[in-house]
């Protein structure tokens, strides 16, 4: 962001200006608080963050609320998101989905309107058939591979498949048999 630059403009310029001071020996070496226009951008900083941090937690909130009222059953994937943030390509967009916040939010709100939330085990969803219930086991691809294959013919039905949307009606059929 580009106030995100100025405040680390302004924080390297006044290190800069710290150091010249400590390297010519002088009396009084400036602090990082002397620097008002550095402070001015850190503060700037801090109010764009807690901008951006309650809309996604409004966001979240009438996410949440519309999805309990709409539906008596929820059913979601029990994600690992800790072992999806070392992975520092998607890190950042999983954390500002904050998936955590949003199945807590669904918990407590299934809990106060007196609906059912229920999380499923992810493993093999876009690979199990929904319409037959086989595991194709990614068709003998690799891990890579598979991930690319965006639609697959299911080799026991025969029937054409878009992968998200069979994974959701898989993880829709597995919470379905927990209930």
């Amino acid at each position: 962001y580009r106030w995100e630059k100025l405040r680390s403009r302004r924080f390297l310029k006044a290190q800069q200006e710290i150091a010249w001071d400590h390297h010519n020996k002088v009396l009084v070496p400036r602090q990082l608080d002397d620097f008002k226009n550095y402070q001015k951008a850190r503060i700037m900083v801090a109010k764009y963050r807690q901008k951006i941090a309650n809309q996604r937690l409004d966001q979240l909130q009438k996410f949440t609320t519309k999805l309990v009222k709409k539906y008596d059953i929820i059913v979601l994937e029990k994600l690992n998101t800790k072992g999806m943030m070392k992975n520092h390509h998607l890190a950042r967009a999983i954390a500002n989905a904050s998936w955590s916040k949003l199945v807590d939010m669904l918990q407590y709100k299934c809990d106060w309107y007196g609906k059912k939330l229920i999380q499923v085990n992810p493993s093999y969803t876009s690979q199990i058939c929904a319409n037959c219930g086989k595991n194709n086991h990614r068709l003998g691809l690799n891990k890579s591979e598979w991930l690319a294959v965006r639609e697959w013919d299911c080799p026991n039905c025969g029937k054409h498949l878009d992968r998200d949307i069979n994974a959701a009606q898989v993880i829709l059929q597995k919470g379905l048999a927990i209930r």
